[in-house]
């Protein structure tokens, strides 16, 4: 008997905490850009995680001081189905 999984969301990163920080040009609550907030919501859930796994490395760049930002996901082409 095949059992059927229903994808869990990825979830946002947002901590309510929204406010672009003028020297990194991230979010300072998650680290996004302006683009990947902006775009969330059209992203694949690959893409939500990739997102995620950029924030979680420019974190940890800014709080060791050291290393190179990961570049923006950007504008993409939506995947999603349409909700119409």
């Amino acid at each position: 008997m095949k059992t059927h999984r229903t994808p869990t969301p990825v979830r946002s990163p947002c901590v309510k905490v929204c406010e672009m920080d003028e020297a990194s040009r991230l979010c300072r609550g998650c680290c996004r850009t302006q683009e990947e907030r902006d775009w969330w919501v059209a992203y694949t859930d690959e893409q939500q995680r990739e997102v995620l796994r950029r924030c979680e490395q420019r974190s940890a760049v800014l709080a060791d001081g050291t290393g190179e930002l990961a570049p923006s996901m950007g504008i993409v082409e939506s995947r999603r189905k349409s909700q119409v």
